[in-house]
């Protein structure tokens, strides 16, 4: 008995002792029926007639919450998790992460979440357990963003592959210019009469194969007792050549053996042109070490080594297993292919590998793209598919490939028949034949859309042609500007970009003895090719040394120095004509209106300009890089002032430019 059994017999215990003798008899053959027998399904009916003689034991509900869970009926499951919260909310907190995992499975992100987030509130361990309630927290808010988005695929189902039962891992072969595929399937017509009934499986898996055409099969045949044995098989990769068939068989080939899958190789005989005898590869068996029995008795079994993938030029492995070396549940391994021996496997590495399950790895068609299933990355159900790059223990972060390809169930064993646009996934989504299902998967054919941006670098006040300036593209991602090019025009003054659709962008014209100035152009709502020009033109004054600029709308109230609000926008615009120009000096001036005495004015208009100087400083800008001086009532524009208005327009600010070249010292 394992450690988690043990721990299951204590907690069993604890609630046996308070119950009549039916219900304790009833609840120990549930048990027994669960963690023995391994059969979900008559432990979901004892639990159910525990209920029926004890409706608030909790300990049945929630185990009928799980029965249901391991036999894909989701919504049963959230209904039982809820009764028996419903009973007790406070002795198990375990059960808000089941809950909210379920809730996940049938697409109510938004109640999965509120499940999670209580989860996590109330779990404090930093065990396997929190971080299993925060990837699926992920997993979760990262759905509604990814659902949100435009799909890059559809799928339908394989017509003629699947049944009420179970069909997944399917792989291709072509031969002589037909293709076939082998895959998985629980269906009836197998080498054993005997039931799977761990996962509700009315026959054990055998391996397939049929005719495939476009998105139908024909004619499935079982590859025969050669290939198939009593237990479970499955999971088949024909090596290039077609002559060499690696698969998948548990158990050794005998119902009941609980304890691992190792990884086989069938030989194809051209000349009866049939399978060969199986042979296992005993290179990429593994065994493990398990605790038997309550007094801690331990004792070595094999490992799962299963699901055997190849590189296109047949030289490296990849395959799951749970030996030890890993990170926990199923990891990718790899082994190479030197001569005609396979090497030791080796760990595929810790970015695609989590301490949870990564299932059905697929190499693409290109050598370098890896695809596999997992429920330890942050995704939109239990398994997903992801996508990565690399080789042997080199990979990049992997890729959720998204809605519809994956859902809020299981979607695992991704094949390509043309990499990235025709492909197979096998899915237990509803809507399906049985449990699990093989669909057809077709990239959504999309119309290019083409988008450019054009114009000329004009002179502001000409509107002349600037030759030789340069144009800088940025894109706008929240408050950052990242730059992606720039263009340097010629005698045209002329410049082009190609933009992607839903974008931000600015782009930032300069030229020698000119200011930079910018135009902000966006994507967002494109939806066919076009060219945004509309004579997009950016416009560029010329440094004249000395010369007043004013700004506009810098304007003051009577007797005040303080910047009004209506002045924010145009020093946000000096200050980013500051930043884009890191060469410049200036000189801020500032003017009254000839109100009150010289002396008096002089000073405020000290005051009025030092306020700019301020709020410049507070935008970043280098204080050393600004000067002011107040000018009083000696500089009027309007004089006589005949009317407030006069008054108020002299009341104002400008700037002088000082330097082209400042240089911090």
């Amino acid at each position: 008995m394992g450690r988690g059994a043990i721990l299951r017999a204590l907690l069993l215990g604890g609630f046996l002792w308070a119950q009549s003798a039916k219900v304790r008899a009833l609840l120990a053959e549930a048990e027994r029926e669960y963690y023995v027998n391994r059969n979900p399904e008559r432990a979901a009916e004892l639990f159910k007639q525990v209920l029926s003689q004890d409706p608030q034991n909790f300990y049945a509900a929630y185990r009928l919450g799980r029965c249901y869970w391991y036999t894909n009926y989701t919504e049963n499951a959230i209904e039982a998790y809820k009764k028996a919260l419903a009973i007790d909310s406070l002795s198990n907190d375990t059960i808000y992460l089941d809950l909210g995992m379920a809730q996940k499975k049938v697409g109510r992100y938004a109640e999965a979440i509120v499940s999670l987030e209580r989860f996590l509130e109330r779990h404090k361990a930093k065990d396997i357990l929190r971080k299993q309630g925060e990837i699926e927290l992920e997993g979760c808010r990262l759905a509604q963003r990814l659902l949100a988005q435009q799909p890059d695929y559809e799928l339908v189902l394989l017509r003629g592959a699947n049944t009420k039962e179970a069909e997944y891992a399917p792989a291709l072969f072509v031969v002589k210019g037909d293709s076939f595929l082998i895959f998985t399937s629980h269906r009836a017509g197998g080498q054993s009469a005997g039931r799977f009934g761990e996962y509700g499986e009315s026959a054990y898996s055998d391996l397939w194969v049929a005719r495939i055409k476009g998105d139908s099969v024909s004619g499935p045949q079982n590859l025969g007792r050669k290939i198939n044995t009593r237990a479970n098989d499955g999971s088949a990769v024909i090596a290039p050549g077609g002559l060499t068939m690696y698969y998948t068989i548990c158990g050794q080939g005998t119902t009941h053996k609980y304890w691992g899958c190792g990884i086989y190789k069938s030989t194809f005989d051209p000349q009866k042109r049939e399978w060969g005898p199986f042979e296992k590869m005993e290179v990429l068996s593994g065994q493990r070490e398990i605790v038997v029995n309550s007094r801690g008795k331990k004792k070595l079994v094999p490992t799962y080594d299963a699901q055997p993938t190849l590189t296109p030029d047949g030289n490296v492995m990849y395959f799951i297993s749970d030996r030890e070396g890993g990170m926990g549940g199923t990891d990718i391994w790899y082994s190479r292919k030197i001569g005609n021996e396979w090497s030791a496997p080796v760990h595929a590495g810790k970015v695609i590998n989590t301490p949870f399950n990564e299932i059905y790895p697929y190499v693409g068609q290109d050598g370098k793209t890896l695809y596999f299933a997992s429920d330890g990355h942050p995704g939109l159900g239990g398994y997903d598919v992801f996508r990565t790059q690399g080789q042997f223990s080199t990979w990049e972060p992997p890729v959720n490939l998204g809605p519809p390809l994956n859902s809020s169930y299981d979607d695992f064993s991704l094949i390509w028949i043309k990499q990235d646009s025709l492909g197979i996934v096998a899915s237990n989504r509803p809507g399906g034949k049985g449990r699990d299902d093989l669909y057809y998967v077709r990239r959504i054919p999309r119309v290019k859309i083409e988008l450019a941006v054009h114009g000329t670098v004009r002179d502001g006040s000409t509107k002349l042609p600037i030759p030789f300036a340069t144009v800088t593209l940025y894109e706008v991602q929240g408050d950052k500007l990242i730059p992606l090019d720039t263009f340097n025009t010629d005698q045209s003054a002329t410049y082009r970009f190609t933009l992607q659709a839903g974008r931000d962008y600015t782009l930032i014209g300069n030229a020698p003895e000119y200011l930079a100035n910018e135009v902000s152009v966006s994507t967002k709502d494109a939806t066919k090719s076009m060219d945004l020009e509309a004579d997009i033109d950016i416009f560029l004054d010329r440094i004249e040394i000395a010369r007043p600029v004013v700004l506009q709308n810098i304007y003051f109230d009577f007797d005040k120095y303080e910047i009004r609000p209506d002045a924010a926008a145009e020093l946000d615009r000096l200050a980013l004509l500051m930043e884009r120009n890191p060469g410049l000096r200036i000189l801020i001036g500032a003017h009254t209106d000839t109100n009150g005495s010289e002396e008096y004015n002089i000073r405020l208009s000290n005051n009025r300009a030092k306020a700019v100087v301020e709020y410049l400083t507070k935008k970043g800008i280098n204080p050393k890089r600004l000067s002011w001086i107040g000018y009083g009532e000696s500089q009027p524009l309007i004089y006589p002032e005949l009317s407030d208005a006069d008054e108020q327009a002299n009341r104002r600010a400008e700037f002088r430019i000082l330097d082209l070249n400042f240089a911090e010292r």
